[in-house]
């Protein structure tokens, strides 16, 4: 990953390069004319040709080479293709301004280049070319006046700009190696805070929502109902005679079975629903955003899943459940949960394998009393 950010912004700070490279032959340009029309003594059409004409071909045939070299080489060889352009551009640009006094300095550009790749290697590549343009200007150019003293404090100045350079990018490695160290700590904390806070929030066995978060939830979501009027249920879920699962199949087989009941209902439930295991081998699922009907549908379906399931371990034995459901109605959490507890009991007490609505709990209690 952060070889691949390093790639990316290694390919955006080339493109930034040539930028700079074309603007540095505009200024040139631009200069060249500036001395054309009010310093030089020499005619208009000598110096176009030598000062303007000439330098803007090279410079053109230079920066088409790294234009191709960035867009089809390597991206090794790109980095190392922009060093050369600058190299020749300030060869150039020294070449026809010899008389300039203190121009050569110009070459130091490719030191300068070289800083933003932050490698060492870059840097001594950048240094060679620097003293080859340097030696092959002093060697070959009659015209560069300037003693072996100078050259050699020319040279000692390259080498001192090139340790503060040098200086720069292992800063900059430190710095990189830093990020890296941190980022890497950051989404290690985060992925031990995002396991913790799924551990603190839902149930080891079933990996359902736990008996807390399912309360926490529920508050949350009537305080939406109450701001939007957004639809909002619950049912109560028990699974028959469970002790008698663990009584005479162990607890390893009840595990499975609350384990494949909590799969089946959680599969059941719409995207925008909540299952939570509530405790033991009750579940509570928490319907939002749709028609109590349509959520009597699917507890209907959870239901026949839940009861033509086969339960491994227990061999030919199905397995059944109670269902209480309720639709909220602007009463307080406890008034909702009571009733739907309410109509689980009534579900129980009443034959198991069924589901009671809250409305109707209420009318049979009235009826018997």
């Amino acid at each position: 990953m952060d070889d691949q950010l390093l790639d990316f912004t290694r390919a955006r700070w080339n493109r930034m390069l040539m930028n700079g490279f074309w603007c540095l032959l505009g200024l040139m340009i631009l200069f060249e004319f500036l001395y054309l029309a009010f310093i030089t003594p020499l005619a208009s059409g000598i110096f176009f040709k030598k000062y303007i004409l000439l330098p803007t071909l090279l410079h053109l045939s230079v920066l088409v080479g790294a234009e191709f070299a960035i867009r089809y080489l390597s991206e090794r060889l790109r980095d190392y293709s922009l060093l050369v352009a600058s190299a020749l551009m300030t060869f150039i640009i020294v070449e026809i301004n010899i008389e300039v006094n203190y121009i050569v300095i110009a070459l130091f550009l490719p030191v300068l280049v070289s800083i933003f790749y932050f490698s060492s290697k870059k840097l001594v590549f950048a240094d060679v070319l620097c003293l080859l343009s340097l030696f092959c200007l002093y060697f070959f150019n009659d015209n560069l006046d300037i003693s072996l003293v100078g050259m050699l404090s020319i040279t000692a100045m390259m080498g001192a700009f090139s340790l503060v350079a040098w200086g720069v990018i292992t800063r900059g490695k430190e710095m990189r190696q830093y990020y890296i160290h941190t980022s890497r700590f950051n989404q290690e904390l985060m992925v031990k805070n995002t396991i913790m806070d799924k551990l603190a929030k839902t149930d080891a066995l079933t990996e359902l929502y736990n008996h807390i978060t399912f309360h926490e939830y529920l508050d949350k979501l009537i305080d939406h109902h109450d701001a939007s009027g957004m639809p909002l249920q619950l049912a109560l879920i028990d699974i028959d005679n469970f002790k008698s699962v663990n009584d005479q199949f162990g607890h390893r087989a009840g595990d499975l079975v609350l384990k494949k009941v909590s799969e089946i209902v959680r599969a059941q439930a719409g995207m925008n629903d909540f299952v939570a295991r509530y405790g033991g081998e009750e579940l509570a699922v928490i319907f939002t955003d749709r028609a109590a009907e349509k959520s009597l549908h699917i507890l209907e379906a959870m239901q026949t899943k839940i009861s033509s399931a086969v339960y491994d371990k227990l061999g030919t034995r199905r397995i059944t459940v109670s269902i209480g459901f309720s639709a909220y109605a602007d009463e307080g959490k406890e008034n909702f949960f009571a009733r739907t507890d309410k109509a689980l009991y009534a579900a129980k007490s009443s034959g198991k394998n069924r589901i009671i609505i809250a409305e109707e709990a209420d009318v049979a209690q009235a009826s018997f009393s």
